[in-house]
């Protein structure tokens, strides 16, 4: 008796049944982290007046979706009680654009150090001819009062100019509504940011006009 061979159909299948299944798996998984990128911190964000922070970010409690977010966006969270972090991605509901132009004020902030950066929606520094990607407490140029103000534009402005031109990432690949967002840093805060984090002090962002 004579041992039937299977079709090849059906030992191509077998061949192909696992790669196949991973790469469905990996493209649901894709899927699954655009929409987390897309929402952002979703409802588990607090909120101080446009800005958003998770008091999970760098600590025990932070779930995968946080984690990942925080390893795309690139935070390098340390511990919680080290540092806070700050994103906005736009204003009063409108998404920050490159044809528009903000200005962000301010003044010092209880934290040994701190930066606000902007980064493309694809969640890398924005290519400038400038090499400029932030500024901190130590690099600004200051007014007489000790306050400062931020141009955060694509056209050149002078002082603290922030450059937004284009992102580096594929047009195609664009799945949020903002073009870019800011992010503030702030290392070893205050007792204010740690336990009063939605009405801690931070800048001020407006929208001066657009294109």
């Amino acid at each position: 008796m004579t041992a039937t061979t299977p079709p090849v159909s059906s030992r191509l299948f077998k061949l192909l049944r696992w790669p196949l299944a991973a790469i469905a798996t990996l493209a649901l998984s894709a899927l699954l982290l655009s929409i987390y990128i897309k929402d952002g911190l979703g409802n588990t964000a607090i909120m101080n007046g446009n800005w958003a922070t998770h008091m999970n970010i760098g600590s025990e409690e932070a779930g995968p979706r946080l984690k990942a977010l925080v390893a795309i966006a690139g935070l390098l969270a340390s511990t919680r009680e080290d540092s806070i972090y700050y994103s906005l991605k736009s204003l009063n509901g409108e998404p920050l654009k490159l044809n528009c132009r903000y200005t962000i004020t301010g003044d010092d902030y209880d934290a040994d150090w701190w930066s606000i950066t902007a980064y493309g929606w694809d969640f890398y520094l924005i290519p400038n001819e400038q090499k400029r990607y932030s500024f901190n407490n130590e690099n600004l140029i200051r007014n007489a009062n000790n306050s400062w103000e931020i141009t955060v534009s694509a056209a050149a402005a002078e002082g603290n100019w922030l450059p937004i031109g284009p992102s580096g990432g594929r047009a195609e690949d664009k799945s949020v509504d903002n073009d870019f967002d800011l992010l503030l840093r702030l290392y070893t805060p205050g007792d204010d940011y740690l336990q009063r984090p939605e009405s801690a002090s931070l800048p001020h962002v407006k929208l001066e006009g657009c294109a």
